[in-house]
């Protein structure tokens, strides 16, 4: 299996993780009732691959605050533990089916990292 290479490598991973997410009923509603970014995946998916390609490749153009868009969410419906355990189990299986390599894991441990960091700072 090959490792992350491309923005275009990001955009499936991201397409596969948000099929998983929209399709499970315990965490889906932060997708499509708090944020209704079910209704523009799209453009939602391309903010994703900037941030994830920045991270991982250092470039992509991502100079948001992710943790401020998350903090914003939070405020409307606050994240729960199993929240976080549900997006990253999702994250880490999207990832594990499709690549290996130093950038999937490089990948998944920066998820862990900021999912940590979110429950500490949120709660």
């Amino acid at each position: 299996m090959k490792d992350i290479e491309t923005r275009e490598d990001i955009l499936l991973i991201m397409r596969k993780f948000y099929d998983k997410l929209l399709a499970d009923d315990s965490i889906n509603f932060f997708f499509t009732k708090v944020t209704k970014v079910d209704q523009h995946l799209e453009a939602h998916f391309e903010i994703l691959a900037a941030f994830w390609e920045q991270s991982l490749f250092l470039k992509g153009g991502y100079y948001n605050n992710m943790f401020s868009i998350h903090k914003d969410v939070h405020d409307k419906h606050a994240f729960k533990k199993e929240h976080f355990d549900t997006w990253l189990s999702h994250f880490y299986s999207t990832i594990d089916e499709h690549f290996a390599g130093k950038y999937a894991e490089q990948m998944k441990t920066q998820a862990l990292s900021m999912a940590t960091i979110m429950q500490i700072k949120f709660n």
